[in-house]
């Protein structure tokens, strides 16, 4: 059994510093929240809160989803410089953590990268979070706008030609990507991109199969949260 202390001393002591608000109702006069949330909160006697907007995504990230409904529990607001939404899980080792970056909007949107990607990334980057990774390693989901990169940089060979029109849209931290080929025929077909075999990439990949694929399998085990708080009451 958990309790919410047990969350939000975990959760001081790993992001020290930092300021955060574990409901709506205590964030500080002047900042202002996207739309999609505005009902983020850490609440064990409640559905989990996060963003609704991640329902538009059923599609193309099913098994995150069904995770966010069994095991979330709950969300975070992490406000300093920045303004991020911290989702709150935990597995055998104790809790863990997620974190989503501010939806893009503006000048963001007009980057070669960003217009790079397929209409259906973007709007997930415009209308839930830019960039969904493990913390700290800012991996095992989609990439903010500023980690993705072009592959080629990743390449130490003369001619790195044949890998120019790949960009990376997800990192399994272990030096290995998800990646998107801007001359692709559907928006959505890509590629994964082994280190170990740096010219030789699994071609004809959907990208949101495989992102979707590679969470579920990192999050395996990732504890129920009826399981934790069954006696909560």
């Amino acid at each position: 059994m958990i309790r919410l202390n047990d969350i939000v001393k975990d959760i001081k002591s790993t992001f020290t510093g930092r300021k955060f608000f574990f409901d709506r109702e205590e964030v500080s006069a002047g900042i202002v929240l996207p739309k999609a949330w505005e009902s983020f909160g850490l609440r064990l006697d409640d559905a989990p809160a996060y963003p609704d907007s991640w329902q538009s995504y059923s599609t193309e990230f099913p098994s995150i989803i069904t995770l966010l409904n069994n095991s979330l529990l709950g969300t975070v607001l992490l406000a300093d410089d920045k303004l991020e939404l911290l989702y709150v899980f935990h597995d055998a080792n104790g809790f863990y953590y997620y974190i989503g970056g501010l939806p893009v909007e503006g000048g963001a949107t007009d980057k070669e990268m960003f217009e790079a990607l397929p209409i259906k990334l973007q709007s997930f980057y415009r209308e839930v979070h830019d960039g969904y990774t493990f913390f700290p390693a800012r991996s095992m989901g989609p990439q903010s706008l500023s980690d993705i990169s072009r592959v080629s940089d990743f390449i130490d060979e003369e001619d790195v030609s044949f890998a120019g029109s790949w960009i990376t849209v997800f990192s399994n931290g272990s030096g290995d990507f998800v990646a998107i080929d801007t001359e692709a025929e559907k928006a959505s077909e890509g590629l994964i991109w082994w280190h170990e075999n740096p010219t030789t990439p699994e071609y004809g990949v959907d990208i949101f199969e495989i992102m979707d694929a590679w969470m579920t399998v990192f999050l395996e085990g990732t504890r129920s949260r009826e399981e934790l708080i069954a006696n909560f009451y």
